[in-house]
């Protein structure tokens, strides 16, 4: 990276210096303006811009002061919302209070939100918003809209996940929010709305830790960010980055000279002259100092001026690609007749036929992936329970039935196992419902071949229909039933020292049940429906492992209620399969679970469809998921079916439309600069997909499609269905005679 002359400047502050500068600071007409919270009173303070004096303006604000309130400023009135009575966050404030730092007037609006506190607030087009934030037993993901002068709430969709700590701001017709926690983990994703209708998660090219209350401003085509603290509140940073809007890249911003002290509840500013803009970092906690950055000089730093000069029309594949260099991802699998919206992954059921099946039709048996192979144990056939072992090579594509070393477990049904290096671990099952149940612990070794039973000094309650997971040399087992008792305890089991702990988990503790899965992403274990003895369930719920808390995760488009389906986890989604609910009746569909936007969606399917099944296994392997056994209600099965490929449908599209923007810019100089190009060809997938999402997809669940054309006179590109009322140019004013080339999303 190039050196530059980059240098923070330490402001000498003067006058009645605030004891504190933790709340957020608003700026208005040259003045900076604070509210300080002391522990009887809330006093308001100004620090001029010009002078760089702070004067106390008003001592003893006519209400209740509070700790970790939010503020944003309009016209002169400072908006304050939420906050604490004590520093700890029990007492909260559901006040909504206007301060007029002019005239020094003060009144409190009526009808506010839940009281919370760590949650964010912005201003856009009249209307102040208010995202997320905490309760000391709630975490919120709601976004409440207040419009200025008519006193009245409202209410937007909120898509991304709930959150607290988390930092929102403007940026052009959008507003982004990014960072803050979940109560589990730091969030590190970034998301805009839209006309305050349409939510879209932007697709990162290179993500990096966010801090919890880290600081953020939008400046020209970047989000800064600066600061922040880990979830426990111990660690503070002083990391300084920058988001290109345009490309989705984050740069780390070098710590140049008199960079700030790592801190957090600071406040950033962008503050404009004539000739330079400037950066701002005021306060924080245990800091009353001022830091300046130029901010023109960045420009330097981060190549926002690109070599650019005029694009010839082209074609050649070689030289779009060194075109789509910096080009974000999405714009780069869309083809022709295909909606962005509805553009994912391809799912195709398979048969395999390439190898003779060894075993007999079953359910109730385990298939656990290790290393390249399959390995299927246990489960009830036509005739008996029975504990054989069969192997099957991924790579080969070969059964094998496995005559192992040891002794095995006796033969059961509903045993769970989990892989961990070269070895599996199986737990529980039973024979039958009024038969014998098992709470023993085995392990496989896939290398040598061998059976052994694990003897621990503490044992658990005989169950059937658990769930196993691993997570850090750790078994978990939940749930489960024992033929006259359901479960919804969490036991764990230390595989270095041979012992099982029975967990006092908190939280949203999940209700008795059976028959559910369990999978596990990101330090979080992930628990779908089950039955709990008079009804199927529904619930998502995730078991932090961190934090020994459980959250239930409110989500919609659900599966409908099912139990003994399989799931299987591939990056970050879940896949859960078939199962059966309370009136019997079995399933065959397929729903997929993203941990990261945490959203269901059903997937269409083609090929070879299995039967409605209950009592299989889903496993996976790369992007593969192999479905083998089950009972359809009429017999057991054998059959290994479902393999697909997470493959994009198509990669021509893209070509279309940067010809698209390349041709313009050979017709037009405004279009020169390739800068500016990337971001037209980025702003053409967002209202895509800002056109797909604001069409009531409940009511018409055909695709929309947008036709872009080129005109005659190759100025300027359009809707379709625009282009039919276009009388003239934009650009020079021609009327278009007819439309050279049409190309449709």
């Amino acid at each position: 990276m190039s050196q530059i002359a980059l240098k923070w400047e330490i402001q000498r502050l003067q006058g009645t210096l605030p004891n504190k500068i933790t709340n957020p600071c608003t700026f208005y007409e040259d003045n900076l303006y604070l509210i300080v919270d002391n522990y009887k009173q809330n006093d308001l303070y100004s620090l001029s811009l010009i002078d760089f004096k702070w004067r106390k303006l008003y001592n003893g604000i006519p209400f209740k002061a509070r700790y970790n309130s939010q503020f944003v400023m309009n016209q002169g009135k400072i908006y304050c919302y939420g906050g604490s009575i004590d520093i700890e966050g029990t007492i909260l404030l559901d006040e909504f209070l206007e301060i007029d730092v002019v005239q020094l007037k003060f009144r409190q609006i009526k009808s506010a939100p839940t009281g919370r506190v760590e949650h964010s607030m912005c201003i856009y087009r009249g209307q102040i918003l208010i995202i997320g934030g905490r309760t000391q037993k709630k975490i919120f993901n709601d976004c409440k809209t207040y419009t200025i002068g008519s006193d009245k709430w409202n209410q937007i969709e909120f898509e991304p996940a709930h959150r607290f700590g988390h930092q929102c701001t403007v940026y052009e017709d959008t507003i982004i929010v990014t960072g803050g926690s979940d109560g589990q983990i730091i969030l590190d994703d970034v998301w805009l709305l839209v006309d305050l209708r349409t939510w879209i998660r932007l697709e990162i090219k290179n993500p990096i830790s966010i801090f919890r209350h880290q600081a953020a401003l939008a400046m020209k085509e970047y989000l800064i960010i600066f600061g922040g603290c880990t979830l426990d509140g111990k660690r503070c940073n002083d990391n300084f980055y920058a988001l290109n809007i345009v490309t989705l890249k984050w740069i780390e911003l070098p710590k140049v000279s008199r960079h700030p002290y790592p801190r957090v509840q600071h406040t950033m500013l962008c503050l404009l002259h004539q000739s330079r803009e400037d950066i701002l970092i005021i306060g924080g906690l245990n800091y009353q100092d001022l830091s300046i950055l130029n901010f023109s000089q960045m420009a330097n730093l981060v190549d926002l001026q690109p070599q650019s000069s005029l694009v010839s029309y082209r074609s050649h594949t070689v030289e779009r690609e060194e075109f789509l260099q910096d080009i974000p991802l999405e714009v780069q699998h869309i083809e022709e007749g295909t909606s962005f919206l509805e553009l994912g992954k391809y799912y195709e059921w398979k048969i395999e036929t390439n190898s003779e099946i060894k075993f007999t039709p079953r359910t109730g048996h385990s298939v656990v992936q290790c290393q390249e192979n399959l390995y299927l144990f246990c489960g009830s056939d036509e005739n008996t329970i029975v504990n054989d072992m069969h192997c099957y090579n991924l790579f080969k594509k070969q059964w094998e039935q496995i005559v192992p070393k040891g002794i095995p477990p006796s033969p059961r049904s509903g045993c769970k196992g989990v892989a961990h290096q070269n070895e599996i671990y199986y737990f529980g099952g039973y024979t039958n419902r009024r038969g014998e149940y098992f709470n023993d612990l085995y392990v496989f070794d896939t290398k040598l071949r061998q059976w052994n039973q694990i003897r621990t000094t503490r044992e658990i309650y005989p169950r059937v229909d658990m769930s196993l997971v691993i997570n850090n040399e750790k078994l978990y087992v939940f749930g489960g039933a024992d033929g006259s008792y359901r479960f919804n305890d969490l036991h764990c089991f230390d595989i270095q020292n041979n012992y099982w702990v029975k967990l006092q988990t908190h939280g949203q503790i999940p209700s008795q049940r059976f028959g559910h899965t369990a999978e596990v992403y990101k330090n979080q274990m992930y628990v779908f429906g089950g039955w709990d003895g008079f009804k199927t369930l529904d619930e998502l719920y995730t078991y932090s492992f961190a934090s020994n808390y459980w959250y239930l995760e409110k989500v919609r488009n659900k599966p409908p209620s099912r139990y003994r389906h399989s799931s299987t986890i591939i990056g970050y989604s879940i896949y859960i399969f078939g199962g059966v609910d309370a009136a019997m009746t079995r399933y065959n569909d397929l729903y997929e679970y993203n941990c990261e936007l945490k959203q269901w969606k059903f997937i269409e399917t083609a090929g070879n469809t299995p039967s409605a099944r209950t009592f299989h296994q889903l496993c996976s392997y790369e992007t593969s998921i192999y479905l083998i056994g089950g009972n359809d209600g009429t017999k057991k099965n054998n059959d290994m079916q479902f393999q697909y490929s997470l493959s994009l449908k198509g990669t021509q599209f893209k070509y279309l439309i940067i010809d698209l923007v390349i041709y313009l810019a050979f017709h037009n100089q405004k279009f020169n600069q390739i800068l500016f190009q990337k971001k037209m060809v980025l702003s053409i997938f967002l209202k895509i997909k800002y056109m797909n999402q604001s069409k009531d997809q409940k009511k018409n669940k055909n695709l929309i499609y947008v036709k872009f054309v080129f005109l005659e006179c190759g100025h300027r590109f359009c809707c379709y269905e625009c282009s039919n009322k276009l009388e003239l140019c934009k650009i020079c004013l021609k009327k278009p005679n007819r439309i050279i080339k049409i190309y449709v999303v």
